[in-house]
């Protein structure tokens, strides 16, 4: 073979993959993965060890899980333990439930039908029911392997080259553009207004739809994230209303990330997409709606179970069948995730369940929400008391996305390394602190500024408020380092 011996190599990858860049786990987290093992071999940093607060993964900084949950996946997973003491019987009764779906006693690691388990999807439908007040369809509902995978399913239907253009927020969590350019389609931004707490702005929308229209692009669908991700917001009432407005106006289908319905600390209502449609009534009732769901976050944060669903609203029957096969293709979603999306949307309630299961699990979810909510406010007014940095309320979701204002020193400093000024702020904030954090440029943001994405997710309280007290030491000396 002439030049590289490899089949794979620079020159014979495609660009749509090289294109694709996703910030969350980029050169940062690999530079922290070099820190690590150099750590682990002696040499001297200024801190003992990472925090990981670059990307939401609860469990990873200690959270604790849920006690149900895990006993029905156990359960589910080894029917032996219906023999345990230790298990409570509403636990070995939902995991009963979900055997009973499979032919035999431990065909739950085997395939399940493409949509899913039907008792799974029965609680994905009364969940969605009871939270909106409108009638659901299993046959309309998809489990997948957390919320990308039916982001994924979705943006493999919807574009079918670089004529077809998909509006997403900015800032924007990276799987969005990544996976636009993976399959040769085009991104049109958005911009959220940050000095209106990165609420919407109806005339820049309007205005980059214009322009991708005049560019020749054929914008299909929306992307909005609620709560905002790496913003925090929630969004109002009436931002929901106009995004409804504007697709139907335009005729583009809404897709509705709302993996952190659960994770709201302020008095705003979440409100789905699927109920402001409906309570809009007709046209509106009938937009093309596809919205997401997600075991990794909410209180239960088991990102690595990978649960999700995907529901499908007001969907053409040939575009449903083409979604169904290429999910078939697939075979299905893994059958732990499967359950753990059961035990999400379908907590021990009062009247179903033993007082003494209801009463623990409340306990439990009152203590991981109350830390959550609780450094929530703790992050947002540290930051805010650091120097050069400002953040908004966190509404919202696990982040903070705090506006840095760098100097003209620093920002040459950076081109000069030829990076962009917020990554290397973030890299020398990890060589200082150890805390591992995203730049902005990795979400997209307004061209001059500069911004990082931090999580609330250190689950011990006293190790967070060192985390950040170390953040701003960094922060002072990387002021003065560069005036």
């Amino acid at each position: 073979m002439e030049g590289s011996a490899k089949v794979l190599c620079k020159d014979t990858i495609g660009d749509n993959v090289k294109n694709a860049e996703y910030a969350v786990r980029g050169a940062i987290v690999q530079l922290a993965g070099e820190i690590s093992e150099k750590l682990k071999k002696g040499q001297k940093y200024p801190f003992k060890k990472l925090l990981y607060c670059n990307i939401g993964n609860p469990l990873s900084l200690g959270q604790p899980t849920l006690s149900f949950d895990r006993d029905v996946v156990s359960v589910a997973l080894n029917p032996k333990l219906m023999e345990s003491g230790e298990i409570s019987k509403d636990a070995k009764e939902r995991a009963k439930k979900i055997l009973d779906a499979v032919q035999y006693p431990y065909a739950v690691g085997a395939y399940t039908v493409s949509q899913g388990l039907l008792p799974v999807r029965e609680s994905v439908k009364k969940y969605i029911e009871e939270r909106d007040g409108y009638p659901s369809n299993v046959n309309n509902i998809f489990l997948t392997d957390g919320a990308s995978d039916g982001v994924r399913t979705i943006f493999n239907t919807l574009l079918r080259g670089p004529q077809d253009a998909v509006m997403i927020p900015i800032p924007q969590y990276p799987l969005y553009s990544a996976l636009i350019s993976l399959l040769n389609g085009t991104p049109v931004p958005y911009y959220l207004d940050e000095s209106k707490g990165w609420g919407l702005d109806m005339k820049d929308l309007e205005e980059n739809y214009n322009k991708a229209k005049a560019d020749g692009k054929t914008v299909r669908a929306i992307v909005v994230i609620n709560p905002g991700n790496p913003t925090g917001q929630v969004m109002t009432a009436d931002n929901l209303k106009d995004i409804v407005t504007f697709c139907h106006k335009n005729k583009m289908m809404i897709l509705a990330d709302e993996v952190y319905q659960m994770n709201i600390y302020t008095d705003k209502p979440f409100i789905s997409f699927k109920k402001m449609i409906h309570d809009m009534g007709k046209p509106y009732s009938e937009i093309e709606l596809v919205s997401f769901h997600s075991t990794s976050k909410g209180i239960i944060g088991e990102c690595g179970l990978r649960g999700g669903y995907m529901e499908l609203e007001n969907i053409d029957e040939y575009a449903f069948s083409q979604i169904l096969k290429l999910r078939s293709i697939c075979l299905c979603s893994n059958a732990v995730g499967q359950i753990t999306t059961e035990v999400m949307v379908n907590p021990p309630k009062e009247g179903v369940n033993s007082p003494e299961v209801v009463e623990k699990h409340k306990k439990e979810v009152e203590m991981i929400f109350g830390g959550l909510k609780k450094r929530s406010t703790i992050l947002a007014e540290k930051l805010n008391s650091i120097p050069g940095l400002r953040t908004n309320t966190i509404e919202g979701a696990m982040y903070a996305f705090p506006s840095v204002l760098l100097t003209d020193s620093a920002i040459k400093a950076a081109k000069e390394k030829g990076m962009a000024p917020d990554a290397m702020y973030c890299t020398e904030a990890l060589e200082e602190t150890g805390i591992v954090i995203v730049p902005g440029s990795g979400f997209r943001q307004k061209e001059g500024t500069h911004h990082f994405r931090i999580t609330n997710l250190i689950y011990d309280t006293e190790e967070f408020d060192k985390a950040l007290d170390s953040f701003k030491s960094f922060n002072e000396k990387f002021f003065k380092k560069y005036p």
